[in-house]
């Protein structure tokens, strides 16, 4: 797998589009083309030393522009040293995702989002 490239199939009828990698700030994602139809499943992980958080928010937006979008998910995470989660799948058919994490704490946290689709 490439660790450049933002989508990646890990399954015949499955690709993954990471919206965020190794993020460490309250920050939000570009807004990635996503296909418009069919399920998402949305994952996100906070690995770090000690006590780490994040809460990650998904959006869905028309334009390729990360503002303005409907909260599809949000993911709130919190433990010691990595946790992980997944929201229930969205059949929402916007063209265009991205993500905003807040609350990001802990040494060294860093937090990555994928949408499966």
């Amino acid at each position: 797998i490439n660790p450049r490239r933002k989508d990646v199939q890990i399954h015949p009828n499955v690709q993954v589009k990471k919206l965020m990698s190794g993020v460490t700030t309250n920050t939000t994602s570009d807004a990635l083309r996503i296909p418009s139809s069919g399920n998402k499943a949305f994952w996100a992980e906070v690995a770090g030393t000690g006590a780490v958080t994040a809460t990650v928010a998904i959006y869905g937006c028309r334009t390729p522009v990360a503002e303005n979008g409907v909260l599809l998910a949000t993911i709130t995470l919190t433990d010691t040293t990595r946790d992980q989660d997944a929201a229930a799948t969205s059949t929402a058919p916007y063209p265009y995702m991205y993500a905003i994490t807040t609350n990001v704490t802990g040494t060294g946290a860093t937090v990555n989002v994928e949408v499966f689709y």
